[in-house]
């Protein structure tokens, strides 16, 4: 068993109607709220009017900025930065999935620092105090809403920047399931996929060495493997949703241990700067590729993992029911290469200089990671042959 510190201080209500506690839980922090989000349809499908009266009933002033994209980009988080000083704003609550709450992670460390929030991302600038952020998720993904960590994207380069810091920790969370009920099937596909990969990090995170944790992670896999498709097929059903939700947070919160390889979320913030893909959807075809890249260095652990996770007795075996279940939710282990950008240079920019990828299962060399990338362009080589 590995030595560790975990924190998961976030107070998460989970439920039904659960985000009528909204304006209780914010105002133990705040008098005066942002809430940011993504899309207009949060105020058109009338959650964002009922959070504004919850807010408002605890004598909490409200203001709003929309239009956070996926991969949250430095410009916005500029532009409400310059909202919560000009507005004297002391608490933010974020309403959305992932993008929009590393977003609002993002505002709330750089509005108490004078540097902005790239150099702070950088490790240019130190950050100072944070302000403190709720969650209202509406899409189960990235465990956002228990965790310190935001990764932003750089407006300048598209680079993508992770940072972490416990004072970033949403103060409390609200899980509804019944709010992601609408949530295409793209988007909860690639969530979905995005929770197995980060229950699959920490699982090929070898120094954790706890048969406790192993069956832990191993029974988020099970739950998302098996729940996953169904959701796909029945996007209405609450349990399948609740199950996902739970999972998400569960997932990438430290509920299942501290640590993690985390080569494969490498390999795809560079798919993501490169090809502009869905994180959760690059995650879905480097998974089968790093696991056919990186088997040999432990066979042992495969076996373990497609054993109990997917009821296979060969690695073989394991490997269809895992690329089965890629399809089964509707996405893909290959795609196009219209930049024409070769699997060397991709993987400069994952395992270059000052650059490393992985850490628990083993350092990706610049060797293997080529071939990862091979695999997953192979789409226009089998076009071209």
């Amino acid at each position: 068993m590995y030595d560790f510190n975990m924190c998961i201080s976030t107070d998460i209500h989970f439920g039904r109607d659960a985000e009528k506690e909204t304006g209780r839980l914010m105002a133990k922090y705040a008098d005066s709220v942002l809430i940011l989000y993504g899309s207009e349809r949060i105020y058109r499908d009338g959650l964002g009017g009922k959070l504004e009266k919850y807010l408002e009933k605890e004598s909490c002033s409200v203001c709003r900025l929309g239009g956070v994209k996926p991969n949250a980009d430095s410009a916005k988080i500029d532009e409400a930065v310059d909202m919560v000083r000009r507005r004297n704003i002391n608490g933010i609550l974020a309403v959305g999935g992932g993008s929009v709450i590393d977003t609002a992670k993002a505002v709330a460390v750089s509005a108490c620092s004078e540097a902005p929030a790239v150099e702070i991302f950088r490790g240019i600038a130190e950050p100072g105090l944070c302000l403190p952020v709720g969650v209202v998720l509406t899409n189960a993904a990235t465990g956002s809403e228990a965790n310190p960590t935001a990764v932003i994207a750089d407006q300048v380069n598209g680079e993508k920047l992770l940072f972490s810091d416990q004072r970033m920790r949403p103060k409390f969370a609200i899980l509804d399931p019944a709010l992601t009920l609408s949530v295409p099937a793209a988007t909860t596909a690639a969530g979905g996929f995005d929770i197995f990969s980060h229950a699959f990090e920490r699982y090929f995170d070898l120094t954790r060495d706890s048969l406790l944790l192993d069956q832990m992670t191993e029974g988020v896999m099970r739950t998302v493997a098996n729940v996953l498709p169904r959701t796909i097929q029945d996007p209405g059903n609450y349990q399948f949703r609740a199950e996902l939700m739970l999972a998400a947070t569960v997932a990438h919160s430290d509920m299942i241990g501290p640590g993690g390889d985390f080569a494969c979320h490498s390999v795809s913030h560079v798919m993501t700067e490169v090809f502009g893909i869905d994180h959760g959807a690059a995650l879905a075809m480097i998974i089968p590729a790093w696991c056919e890249v990186m088997r040999d260095l432990h066979p042992e652990r495969f076996d373990q993992f497609f054993r109990n996770v997917f009821g296979a007795d060969t690695f073989g075996e394991g490997m269809e029911k895992l690329r089965e279940f890629v399809r089964s939710i509707g996405l893909s282990e290959t795609m196009g290469n219209k930049q024409n950008i070769t699997p060397e240079e991709l993987a400069d920019m994952t395992v270059g200089e000052g650059k490393f990828a992985g850490a628990g299962y083993a350092a990706l060399t610049r060797e293997q990671a080529v071939k990862i990338y091979g695999r997953m362009l192979a789409e226009d080589k089998e076009q071209t042959a």
